[in-house]
């Protein structure tokens, strides 16, 4: 097996352990790259409004530079998390209006940092996997796509949060995706459960799972098109929450050990698979 490793997906926030200490200890414990996503307003200590959007949106880019020009090896991703657009579309605002709004004040923010080199990639973007009302879904599958459109004239990645409902999902993925003519493999679907990577992998898309052993062995041989991620989200009040990402590796490994993945699945989604979909090795 390959002796590196990726952490897909993951965050840090000024509240938590912080950017820095993250990166250290994901560096110590032999990872190669680690893929920062933008958090909530709250996780900056902001309020989730529009102004706390962009402010979090500022911070994250500030924080993940800083931190990549230190260690290296660190790729900053950017986006509007479908909670927090559920949290905007409940307000007593209109929809129409935090649309308008999200568009002039964030969209564009973000447009421009990303063709200023300061961030990498989209994400996340996507729907609650939660019940939402109709408001809530129809603006957050707006801005779904309105990343897709910048993941298409950017030539940048994606990731999309959203629902586990099998098929209904992927097709609806699919037709977003298709339509907006985003090539597939640009797109990560992040947080898939074991059970429904296949249908994915299957058409094109990354997958990322969480790095936990348990999950690790359902993977099994469809390894493909399947990543790792920790998804920590460095939250005091949740520590460990979802994975740490230096101890991704050794989950994946005991799974190995112990039979219930090959050593070619484990390099494939630790490294190999996330060095093709990033197009980097770190």
């Amino acid at each position: 097996m390959v002796e590196w490793f990726v952490d897909s997906h993951a965050h840090a926030s000024p509240l938590g352990l912080g950017y820095e200490e993250v990166v250290r200890r994901f560096k110590q414990a032999g990872g190669k790259l680690i893929v920062l996503v933008q958090l909530t307003p709250g996780s900056y200590g902001f309020e989730s409004n529009l102004e706390g959007v962009v402010r979090s949106l500022e911070v994250h880019v500030g924080l993940c530079g800083r931190v990549r020009s230190e260690y290296g090896s660190v790729l900053c991703f950017g986006g509007l998390h479908p909670a927090v657009a559920d949290r905007l579309a409940r307000s007593s605002k209109s929809v129409d209006w935090v649309l308008a709004e999200i568009e002039r004040n964030y969209m564009r923010k973000l447009r421009d940092i990303l063709i200023g080199g300061l961030l990498d990639g989209l994400g996340e973007f996507g729907r609650p996997h939660y019940p939402a009302p109709p408001e809530s879904w129809a603006l957050n599958e707006l801005l779904l796509v309105k990343s897709l459109e910048l993941a298409r004239d950017l030539d940048k990645p994606v990731h999309v949060h959203s629902e586990n409902s099998g098929l209904v999902t992927l097709e609806s993925l699919k037709f977003f995706v298709d339509k907006v003519g985003v090539p597939r493999r640009r797109v990560l679907v992040h947080h898939v459960p074991p059970s429904q990577v296949p249908i994915y992998s299957r058409e094109g898309f990354y997958v990322s799972v969480v790095g936990k052993l348990e999950v690790a062995r359902s993977v099994g041989s469809e390894c493909s098109n399947v990543l790792v991620e920790s998804d920590y989200l460095d939250d005091p009040r949740r520590p460990g929450a979802v994975a740490y990402p230096w101890e991704i590796r050794r989950e994946v490994l005991k799974a190995v050990e112990e039979g219930s993945i090959s050593e070619h699945c484990g390099s494939r989604i630790l490294a190999l698979n996330p060095a093709e979909f990033y197009g980097t090795t770190g």
